[in-house]
């Protein structure tokens, strides 16, 4: 529980810090316009900072659940309760100035400024928290995983990776009788699967992952559930709705209904709805940028501005995907030599559609495809209807073997601009992993998915991260 603790002040402090800073930063901002605080006037606005705390803690921003904290509740899901927690926060810091008779005292502008700004940062700031916290080996939850086989691995694998949840594998426990005393991808097999209580007793491990065959898991839910305060289950690698899940009792028997959001008529609406606004807003204020790109590319090489990439759209149908021309004129020719020429290249390319050092692109072109920037005129395509903002990503004919049955629901969707596969590295992402980062894209999707993927967004292009 020390870690835990640790994790949950370290966030305070953050969390703290960016609420003081943002609403001091508008208003010195709002200063320099013209606009005169006296010092008590500034001090006048402290009941915001423990307002948001306490709203924080009551909306479960430091407690996953309400005997373990520190626990992440997962990006999206802390993204939704930031917006509310800040939200009322403000809310209650406007009621406050209203009862008082201090409203007229504040700009209005320059308080709502600093709420969209909180709600901006915060996540961030978190994420940085987190990061450190990472690094650092601070406040790392203990986790005892059940199960060294594939699964296990791969878990252990995304522990070690992952910057959010702050979990730290502490060994296995597996029922192998050669894997007893051995070291499994450097995590230490502790015991068998009928030890995890007793090993969770001893080092004091509140949270166990099952990552064993559904048959094993049913007895080790009854057995670990006795002590354990928190049973992650793992089944298999299928993606199926997790934010949309709900249960339901039908006359006694308990079930659990999942539903598709994204394959509903209303909530389909308001995402083309706010797309399109977005669409309208970036190609509004990118236009001098389009031009100096587009007379870049007329200047610099033989072609056209744009080229237009054949892709499979909603329904199977195709599109015209439009991009700024990042290849030579006769890419298509070099191409096909290229691959006949050199047995390696011709491997890359059928699995991954792509080259590393594509020697086609031209030197401006290299530039843009690492910064995604020839990937603006696709916000034309999402005016068209032919695709969307984010979603996910657009694929040719000859990747549809990769999909199988798969294939059925990702025709249903429109293909985006960005979407979890291009924030999660992009080109470095193999195939079985791009096919389930669209499936749980498509059966978990929620508003705030969609703004966790444009801060990445974000995030991946100021560090042109996996675009080749």
């Amino acid at each position: 529980m020390r870690e835990a603790r640790c994790r949950v002040l370290l966030l305070l402090l953050n969390d703290l810090f960016t609420a003081a800073f943002v609403l001091a930063g508008c208003l010195w901002i709002y200063h320099l316009m013209g606009a005169y605080y006296t010092l008590e006037e500034c001090v006048g606005l402290w009941p915001l900072v423990p307002v948001m705390l306490l709203c924080n803690a009551a909306i479960r921003l430091y407690h996953g659940n309400p005997f373990y904290p520190g626990a992440a509740l997962g990006p999206v899901e802390e993204l939704r309760r930031v917006f509310l927690s800040v939200s009322l926060s403000y809310l209650l810091l406007f009621g406050y100035l209203a009862l008082t008779r201090q409203v007229e005292l504040y700009s209005r502008v320059a308080l709502v400024a600093s709420w969209g700004l909180t709600f901006l940062l915060l996540p961030l700031t978190r994420w940085w928290c987190r990061s450190l916290m990472k690094r650092w080996g601070v406040g790392q939850i203990p986790v005892l995983i059940a199960g060294a086989g594939l699964g296990g691995q791969l878990m252990v694998q995304r522990i070690a990776r992952d910057k959010f949840f702050g979990f730290r594998a502490v060994g296995f426990v597996d029922d192998h009788p050669d894997k007893q005393g051995t070291e499994v991808g450097g995590v230490p097999v502790l015991g068998k699967l009928a030890d995890g209580v007793r090993i969770g007793r001893e080092r004091q491990i509140s949270y166990v992952i099952c990552c064993v065959p559904f048959h094993i898991m049913e007895s080790l839910l009854k057995q670990y559930s006795e002590y354990f305060l928190h049973v992650l289950l793992v089944p298999s690698n299928e993606v199926f709705s997790i934010a949309w899940s709900y249960p339901v009792n039908l006359d006694g028997c308990s079930a659990l209904e999942i539903r598709n959001q994204l394959l509903m008529a209303l909530p389909r609406v308001c995402k083309w709805l706010a797309e399109v606004v977005i669409a309208v807003l970036a190609i509004v204020m990118a236009f001098p940028l389009l031009l100096v790109i587009g007379l870049g590319i007329k200047l610099t090489s033989r072609g056209p501005m744009l080229y237009r990439a054949n892709r499979l759209g909603v329904g199977g149908k195709p599109i015209r995907v439009l991009k700024f021309r990042t290849m030579y004129a006769d890419a298509d020719q070099r191409l096909e030599q290229l691959l006949a020429e050199d047995p390696e290249l011709e491997r890359e390319w059928r699995e991954k559609f792509k080259l590393v050092n594509d020697p086609r692109i031209t030197p401006l072109g290299r530039f843009l495809r690492k910064t995604s920037l020839d990937e603006l005129p696709q916000f034309w395509n999402v005016l068209t209807g032919e695709m969307a903002v984010i979603g996910p990503r657009p694929i040719v004919a000859d990747e549809v073997k990769y999909y199988g049955d798969k294939y059925e629901l990702l025709k249903r969707v429109k293909p985006g601009i960005t979407g979890l596969w291009q924030v999660s590295g992009r080109s470095e992402v193999d195939y079985p992993n791009r096919v389930a980062l669209d499936m749980n894209y498509i059966m978990n999707w929620s508003i705030w998915m969609d703004y966790f993927i444009f801060l990445k967004t974000i995030k991946e292009v100021l560090f042109c991260r996996g675009a080749y």
